[in-house]
């Protein structure tokens, strides 16, 4: 048996009670620290838990200021804000990731990508006013003056815009830019409009928020053309937004689906049982997002990763999904032992009626991950059947358990989130053992030497 030589201090002094640190040791955790995909995935994860903690005080702040009943119909809107903004992305902040790292073109592709989103977020949110008295009356308060309507769709658009730079950032493996606007930045910001909002009720809310992601989509587009080096610009280009089109839909059909349960499932709750339950609904979705964000920027990592050239999907697949694995349990742990003193913090009408829901929400984050993954590994293999039939399964399981079994109880909501996740990520999964995990696409354009950060 070989010996191990005892630690040392600085003069050479043997360190009481360390163990021994072994060069095998040293040596993994320096590639860990090297790894493209850890230190991304913990940028992005740092960034989510900064917005994430900012978010938790923002809603502590905003349910002492308001009613419960603004808060209700305020987080309804933000809800539908938020996803009315990814629905404006039209499955560029997908393409962007996956083809900006080998274009030649990147400062067009980033331009036109930009311009498109805003126009759509336009258009979209803009719709959604019109239709608001009739879809969902809960929400006319939107109607009450032309500066709610107006203010709405440019604040959707710029949320839109936020969302989109993001891809580019995780596209140029450059997540610690987006750490410092979106974690930094927005968080305090955020934190500071609610008080100035106070006498404009739910819109006040809505505000807020959206100030913070229009400042943050402004200081994104300064750190794409400053830090990247990427001379973005209000520009259009038909030749590279029809060079994309087929992927850029498919991940928009994919990406619609997985959303409309995000957005019809908190206007179901208010328009079933009101807006306290509402407001209940939204706080604990919120926490329990908490624990999935871990697994979408894990997953944002992966698949930026697999569309490198010459990525081993294989390795990075299996890193990944351990990386997951070992963030989410712990997480889901720790918040369903914390639920009532957590939720007793907004309030104690959350606390008496929330943290049943809350619980099913945060061990429905289990699901989530492993959908998650699986879906990412569907994208970056460009398996474009699968992802849209994944997710159709998602949001016909989600809807059909919602609206069958939603007026038994809000704690419903959260079952059929993690049934429907399950069944979308079991679909996935079917679909990546059918294709054999085949190496992912290497894009369109032939392996180059970036210039100038990519200038058109």
């Amino acid at each position: 048996m070989t010996a191990t030589t005892p630690p040392t201090g600085p003069a050479g002094h043997t360190v009481p009670g360390r163990p021994p640190t072994t060069p095998g040791a040293i040596a993994r955790l320096a590639a860990t620290a090297r790894d493209p995909l850890m230190l991304n995935s913990f940028f992005l994860i740092a960034t989510t838990a900064l917005g994430a903690g900012a978010g938790f005080l923002f809603w502590i702040l905003v349910a002492r200021l308001f009613p419960a009943s603004d808060v209700g119909r305020a987080s309804s809107l933000l809800s539908s804000a938020s996803l009315l903004s990814y629905f404006s992305l039209f499955g560029l902040s997908s393409t962007l990731v996956r083809h900006l790292p080998t274009s030649t073109r990147q400062a067009e592709e980033t331009s036109t990508a930009i311009s498109t989103v805003v126009l759509a977020a336009c258009v979209i949110s803009g719709g959604f006013v019109v239709v608001v008295p009739w879809a969902a009356p809960q929400l006319d308060f939107l109607h009450a003056s032309p500066l709610h309507a107006v203010g709405f769709v440019v604040l959707a658009a710029g949320a839109a815009v936020n969302l989109l730079t993001d891809s580019v950032f995780v596209a140029f493996r450059a997540a610690k830019v987006n750490l410092a606007v979106n974690g930094g930045l927005m968080s305090v910001v955020k934190l500071g409009m609610p008080v100035l909002f106070v006498g404009l009720g739910p819109f006040g809310i809505f505000a807020a928020s959206g100030v913070a992601s229009a400042v943050a989509a402004t200081a994104s587009v300064v750190a794409i053309r400053r830090v990247l080096r990427v001379r973005v610009r209000p520009s259009f280009s038909w030749r590279t937004f029809r060079s994309t089109l087929g992927y850029s839909l498919s991940s928009y059909l994919s990406g619609s689906l997985n959303l409309i349960p995000q957005i019809v499932l908190p206007i179901v709750v208010l328009q079933t049982l009101g807006p306290v339950p509402a407001a209940t609904y939204f706080v604990a979705f919120q926490i329990a997002n908490l624990v999935n964000s871990a697994s979408y920027a894990i997953g944002e990592a992966l698949f930026a990763e697999g569309s490198q050239q010459g990525a081993q999907l294989g390795p990075i697949a299996r890193r990944s999904a351990k990386a997951i694995f070992a963030v989410t349990v712990p997480a889901v742990v720790l918040v369903v032992a914390l639920a009532g003193p957590v939720l007793r913090l907004f309030g104690p009408e959350y606390a008496t009626d929330g943290r049943q829901t809350l619980t099913v929400f945060t061990v429905g984050a289990l699901a989530v991950a492993f959908n998650t993954w699986a879906s990412f590994l569907l994208k970056v293999t460009r398996q474009l059947v699968a992802m849209v039939v994944s997710n159709l399964v998602l949001v016909v399981v989600m809807l059909v358990i919602a609206l069958a079994r939603l007026d038994h109880g809000l704690e419903w909501a959260g079952i059929a989130w993690g049934v429907g996740n399950l069944a979308s990520g079991a679909v996935a999964g079917l679909g990546l053992l059918w294709s054999g995990m085949r190496e992912p696409y290497k894009g369109r354009h032939r392996r180059h030497k970036r210039k100038g950060g990519g200038s058109s």
